[in-house]
């Protein structure tokens, strides 16, 4: 009787010795003395330790820690790290490039309140907001790390999550390529997203949001900021699914105005010194996805896993050239690449108007990130082993209206994810 009292109060000081931060240097003086006065063996002091560590373990992969705040233990780490070489060549120039990068990024979600959800991200990089890159250059200089996203997000509902702060877009802009939209870019503002079951496999869907470009300080012009509305379906049925968006953009204060990290591919008013936008970029655009799921009776490989068609398309009313944007493209292999011996291989042309769409926002990888070009993208992602995956991503580009100077990027990738 009294081994057991004495084991049972050992697992509970193990308990809270390890939740509390009881270093192991404490936990093993306490099992020491207990073996030492006889009362464990050495073996007995060794299963409640490991007994008790599992449980523990447990109780706060499950959230049923009553040692630790709920919200410690919805706490999520997460992460990347990309080592890339990348090629780039333009025909009409006799020099090419090499360099080498590193890309780092690390998250943090968790929830302080029942439907809010607190995320915090740091990315290695420089001020671009549409790179997160760290060139191997200057004899070992250090890199640098910045916030790349903080943002609280409230689940209102079933149907509505509502979002604010320097946040992750995917969830509340739907895209089908990044001709418009740079995935690195997280931007400042608020966002909403609602959806609706229509009937058994259909889905409705609302996006919107409120984007700020800069802070005009004294001036009384208003800050440079978007507002835009999304609607759109989902459908599945058996092996096929389909899903369609419109979208609405709405921006203000940007006409005449000078955006920071802008290329000046798009047309600019005033002298060069002070030029600004000449045009607004109020636009509506039209994205769309088909595909399937093993329709095919699962080929070898993974093949047919999933194969899917793509598309996006964007017009700014406001000039009367040079005005559209479209891309279109394939994809098929493995659904996701996670895992060893998955794969995929996609395919996506893009034509973008030099007055489309702002250039602050592309792809910098097509043609620097520039309107007024047109662009072959193949990709191929091999699983080398879980969380572990290589890519190559070739470019070949062209400017619209100078299409002699094809520019070649060839970029491979080994990334390890955590």
């Amino acid at each position: 009787m009294k081994k057991i009292f004495v084991s049972m109060f050992t697992a509970l000081c193990l308990t809270f010795g390890i939740l509390m931060s009881a270093n192991a240097g404490e936990v093993s003086v306490l099992l020491e003395k207990l073996v030492d006065k006889g009362v464990l063996t050495s073996n007995e002091a060794k299963i409640i330790e490991q007994e008790t560590k599992t449980q523990v373990s447990k109780d706060i992969v499950e959230k049923n820690s009553y040692a630790l705040p709920s919200w410690v233990q919805s706490m999520k780490l997460k992460g990347d790290i990309r080592l890339r070489y990348q090629y780039e060549k333009k025909d009409a120039d006799a020099a090419s490039r090499s360099r080498a990068r590193t890309r780092f990024r690390l998250g943090l979600d968790f929830n302080p309140l029942k439907d809010v959800k607190v995320g915090a991200g740091l990315s290695s990089g420089a001020t671009d907001p549409r790179s997160t890159n760290t060139t191997w250059e200057n004899t070992f200089e250090r890199g640098d790390v910045r916030l790349d996203y903080a943002s609280i997000e409230y689940s209102a509902a079933p149907w509505a999550t509502l979002v604010g702060g320097k946040f992750l877009f995917s969830n509340y802009l739907w895209q089908t390529t990044d001709m418009l939209w740079d995935t690195d870019i997280n931007p400042y503002g608020f966002a909403a997203h609602f959806d609706h079951s229509i009937t058994d496999n259909m889905e409705g869907f609302v996006n919107a949001g409120w984007w700020l470009f800069d802070e005009n300080g004294a001036s009384k012009n208003p800050d440079p900021n978007m507002i835009y509305f999304q609607g759109g379906t989902k459908y599945s049925v058996e092996k096929l699914d389909a899903k369609v968006a419109g979208t609405y953009y709405i921006f203000n204060g940007v006409k005449g105005y000078d955006l920071d990290n802008e290329l000046n591919t798009n047309t600019q008013v005033g002298n060069v010194a002070d030029a600004g936008l000449k045009y607004d970029y109020d636009s509506f655009a039209l994205s769309a996805e088909f595909g399937s799921n093993s329709i095919l009776g699962g080929l070898p490989y993974g093949i047919d896993e999933r194969i899917a068609v793509f598309g996006d398309y964007i017009i700014n009313p406001d000039p009367s050239e040079q005005n559209k944007g479209w891309a279109a493209g394939f994809v098929f292999g493995n659904k996701k690449v996670s895992a060893y011996k998955q794969w995929q291989m996609k395919y996506q042309y893009v034509y973008l108007g030099k007055d489309a769409f702002p250039d602050t926002f592309p792809d910098s990888d097509r043609f620097g990130g520039r309107t007024d070009v047109k662009s072959h993208e193949a990709i191929l992602t091999l699983g080398l082993m879980k969380n572990v995956t290589l890519g190559v991503d070739y470019y070949m580009s062209n400017r619209i209206k100078e299409a002699h100077n094809t520019e070649h990027v060839v970029q491979g990738d080994i990334v390890v994810k955590f």
